[in-house]
């Protein structure tokens, strides 16, 4: 039976840097917000009760943010304006914590399972309409989930596997959803294979239209054209905790992810400063060392930004919330190197999340435990918008066609690239991922050519031009179709 409930609403001079001698692997940092970037104080947007933490962030493609969670039953949301710092309050009808999280073609989140009291799953799949603000009950996944995956395929279609059931069993069903059809404002749910996954299985859909899934220990290939899940090389020496992103790649598509850090054993133990790489075109190869984190961490939060770089933000040395890691990290996957930038003020540790904003700064939220984050944000400011005037865009069209080209009018010298609206929680969006586009200088910007299907499934995209020195413009938001 469907249900809606609506939403209601409420107020709510740079200094030289010393010369540094980096070690392997970690590049030297200078001072200044122009080579470290700055945090903002942390702040509560209007209107949160002080139990709703930011557990999962969702980038909406209204350029608003949808947060949700809270620091214990039942759990709270609301979507927060970053441009006029106020939010709206959308509570949704169950208790969605630790869900899957991916948002559709059209814009509309599909959220899977959640927690019920006894830290096991439940059986909602919720749509939540990022206009309307509404949630509409979808068809329930029978055995219950929580901490599972969902990863969206080139036809719209979701992989929803992993997690654990009602009774806290591991859930070895794999489900896929397909969306309402137009007119309608349900889906449907279908079983189509059993496979192991654990609880939140990282999977990134590959350029081959396939689908990876990484643990902390096992890796794993599905072929949605058959349903067979197919073994992997292993990585090794990551345990839970761990951050996992899809490389950047060419206009072409990427196939290799970043495994970073995590916790071995117990959940009491030290962190671990590893950091791997898999190339899914080569699946018979092992994963490769890179370098290493400047300090282990665990439970570290991590977003592209479109300069190419991967942001980890908080974290710990150990455990969930101990020893926290204040200092944000940057790394340069073609330098491999890591580099140290500013220190925000809170913890952000277990249960918290990271996105990038179209204006191309970074939101921080979450972390549940006593003495971290709660209920307040932090937004970070990244090195690059501190290095010059900004490029920018001055026309882009709002949808774009997969087989035609489409010019963008910008600052002349620029590269495009197309970066997806991030669902982050637990360490990583998983549906995440920055694309360079196949493009062609003219003499008012470019001409680019969307992606195939399988590198950018359909849907809402922001479109970011780059200078020379790595300064990113505003977004534009385009769809794909």
């Amino acid at each position: 039976m469907r249900k809606l409930l609506g939403a209601a609403a409420l107020t709510c001079g740079l200094v030289a840097a010393a010369a540094v001698v980096a070690p392997p692997g970690l590049a030297a940092a200078a001072v200044g917000p122009s080579s470290t970037g700055s945090w903002s104080a942390p702040f509560t947007p209007d209107g949160p009760t002080s139990l709703l933490v930011g557990v999962h962030s969702v980038l909406l493609h209204t350029g608003k943010v949808l947060v949700f969670g809270s620091k214990s039953l039942p759990t709270y949301g609301y979507v927060y304006d970053p441009k006029t710092r106020t939010s709206v309050r959308a509570d949704p009808p169950a208790d969605i914590e630790c869900a899957a999280v991916v948002a559709l073609a059209d814009g509309r989140v599909l959220v899977v399972g959640g927690i019920a009291k006894g830290l096991v799953g439940i059986k909602n799949i919720l749509l939540f309409d990022p206009v309307a603000l509404t949630w509409t009950e979808q068809p329930p996944t029978p055995l219950g989930r929580y901490y599972p995956t969902a990863t969206r395929l080139a036809d719209n279609r979701v992989v929803i596997s992993g997690g654990t059931t009602v009774t806290g069993a591991p859930n070895d069903t794999v489900e896929v959803y397909t969306p309402p059809p137009a007119g309608s404002s349900v889906g449907t749910l279908t079983r189509v294979s059993d496979h192991h996954s654990g609880i939140y299985p990282r999977q990134f859909l590959m350029p081959d239209g396939k689908v990876l899934e990484v643990l902390a220990a096992r890796a794993s290939l599905l072929d949605p054209t058959t349903w067979i899940w197919s073994p992997l090389p292993s990585p090794s020496g990551h345990g839970s905790g761990q951050t996992l992103e899809l490389l950047p790649g060419s206009p072409a598509g990427s196939s290799t992810v970043v495994l970073a850090g995590g916790m071995l054993g117990t959940t009491g133990n030290p962190a671990v400063a590893t950091v791997e790489t898999f190339d899914e075109s080569t699946p018979t190869a092992p994963w490769k060392r890179v370098a290493s984190l400047p300090q282990p961490r665990t439970h570290m939060a991590s977003t592209w930004t479109p300069d190419g770089r991967l942001i980890g933000v908080g974290g710990n040395g150990s455990a969930n919330f101990t020893d926290a890691t204040l200092s944000t990290l940057s790394f340069d996957p073609v330098a491999n190197t890591w580099t140290t930038l500013a220190s925000q003020t809170k913890r952000r540790g277990y249960h918290s999340a990271t996105v990038l904003l179209p204006d191309g700064r970074v939101l921080s939220t979450g972390d549940t435990g006593d003495g971290g984050g709660g209920n307040t944000s932090e937004v970070f400011s990244p090195p690059y918008l501190f290095k010059g005037t900004r490029p920018t865009i001055t026309s882009a069209p709002y949808r774009v066609a997969r087989n035609t080209s489409f010019a963008v009018t910008a600052t002349a010298g620029s590269t495009a690239v197309l970066m997806s609206p991030g669902a982050s929680t637990h360490t990583t969006d998983m549906n995440g991922r920055i694309i360079p586009l196949a493009q062609t200088a003219t003499g008012t910007g470019l001409t680019a050519t969307p992606p195939a299907p399988n590198v950018a499934p359909p849907g809402y995209y922001m479109l970011f031009v780059v200078n020379a020195n790595g300064v990113p413009s505003v977004a534009r938001w385009v769809r794909l179709d």
